[in-house]
């Protein structure tokens, strides 16, 4: 009883507290550039392909649309949203724990995080990343749901966030394609029944359909231009690929771009007639030889990833994303703590390292927690690998998701540690005190 009463209490200050100091950025929240592209898309009827098939993935239109494209409503249903999917994954994770009196410190650890300013500021900002990060939440919550029992309404409702969690933003979509080739090995190597091959096909073919309705609105068009404006034009040894083994058109024009977004020199990649036979070899050749050319050269693609772990998950100019009327809940030491911004590659090795030796031992056995402990901290790299090679514009802002992914890992591992402590002391006493 006093666990639960506890529980409620820190839920109450919660919400208080998000409610509080949510009031002035309501107000005044965040309008971005790329919000005019959402905006639009939004006003589209809801039946028509230019709302579900555009040049922006439909979840956040579809919100502006609810909103009726007002934005201090589409901040308090984001706002709302976050409190809704952080409350369960911190009820998941303490009903996890086999420690009583751990659930409720591990139910509030894990809403203290979501108040940290890299994770709570986006929620007054008129783009993905709230979105994205709340259905990343309610994704991992629903996971946990299903550890606990295999349940049909269970997996419909695991595979149903994870739909709208891969058409809020399509980086999202390859992250449930790793997750389904880590569920697809645990089978083949019998550690989960041939039942879970269903989370498989269905992670697949959400990523599949997200593919199908990328193409159709052309969505990775101007990442794909940015990528080669910035990283391939200015590397000779790129452009002789693309130019040898993919047949790019490479002419001065072109070569003028260099060190440009797509949008640069007045939108030259869209508009110069001059660059209209590289405009087709793009629409037909761009995607698949990018993918070929990171391939072909494995160790240098990854090695150029990996020395971005830092910067792009240490997010140094993230409060320039934010409304200047929001305030962080927390005190600056304190998410320093909770999120960290030194130390980050020993962190992930950390918990890298602890997620193989939980392969190794089965943890999952005793606890089901540590399952999502490994299929949470497995694609951070890989989904960090995707996001730097994915677009050349903002990229600490696309890899919101891998510094999530990593910090709650970590503090996922600690719980479990001192939740398998804490256990194997109270057995100690039982056994002495019989």
């Amino acid at each position: 009883m006093i666990r639960r009463i506890f529980t409620i209490a820190l839920f109450v200050l919660y919400v208080t507290a998000r409610l509080l100091y949510a009031q002035p950025a309501l107000a005044k929240p965040r309008v971005m550039d790329d919000t005019q592209a959402y905006l639009r898309i939004s006003q589209e009827p809801p039946l028509d392909v230019k709302f579900w098939g555009d040049s922006r993935p439909l979840v956040f239109p579809l919100l502006l649309k609810i909103a009726q494209q007002d934005f201090s409503t589409a901040a308090a249903l984001q706002l709302g949203f976050s409190i809704l999917a952080w409350t369960l994954l911190g009820l998941s994770v303490a009903a996890s724990l086999r420690t009583r009196w751990l659930a409720p410190f591990a139910f509030g650890l894990i809403l203290a995080l979501s108040l940290v300013r890299p994770l709570a500021g986006w929620d007054f900002t008129m783009l993905t990343e709230s979105l994205s990060v709340s259905w990343f939440v309610l994704f991992l919550a629903a996971g946990l749901w299903l550890l606990r029992g295999w349940r049909v309404e269970r997996v419909i409702a695991l595979i149903g966030v994870g739909l709208f969690l891969a058409f809020t933003r399509d980086t999202n979509a390859y992250l449930l394609l790793m997750l389904a080739g880590l569920v697809f090995l645990a089978v083949i190597f019998r550690w989960t029944g041939l039942r879970a091959l269903t989370l498989s096909v269905a992670f697949v073919s959400i990523f599949l359909l997200n593919n199908v309705n990328a193409d159709l609105g052309g969505r990775w068009v101007f990442p794909f231009l940015n990528v080669m404006g910035r990283r391939v034009l200015p590397n000779p040894q790129a452009v002789d690929y693309f130019a040898s083994h993919c047949d790019m058109p490479v002419t001065s024009e072109l070569l003028a771009l260099e060190g440009e977004f797509a949008n640069g020199q007045s939108r030259a990649f869209y508009n110069d007639p001059n660059l209209a036979d590289f405009r087709s070899w793009t629409y037909s050749h761009g995607k698949s030889c990018y993918m070929r050319w990171l391939v072909s050269n494995p160790i240098h693609s990854g090695t150029e990833a990996f020395e971005q772990f830092g910067p792009l998950v240490a997010f140094p100019d993230v409060n320039t994303y934010f409304t200047r009327f929001y305030k962080p809940a927390l005190p600056a030491f304190i998410e320093h703590i909770l999120y960290p911004d030194r130390f980050i590659l020993w962190i992930w090795v950390l918990v890298t390292l602890a997620a193989l030796i939980a392969i190794f031992t089965r943890a999952w056995r005793d606890n089901p927690l540590w399952a999502a402990f490994i299929l949470l901290v497995l694609p951070i790299f890989p989904h960090l690998f995707i996001t730097w090679h994915g677009d050349a514009m903002a990229p600490a802002r696309h890899a919101l998701s891998v510094g999530l992914e990593l910090y709650l890992s970590a503090w996922w591992f600690a719980l479990l540690l001192v939740d398998q402590v804490a256990l194997r002391v109270e057995n100690d006493k039982a056994l002495k005190s019989r």
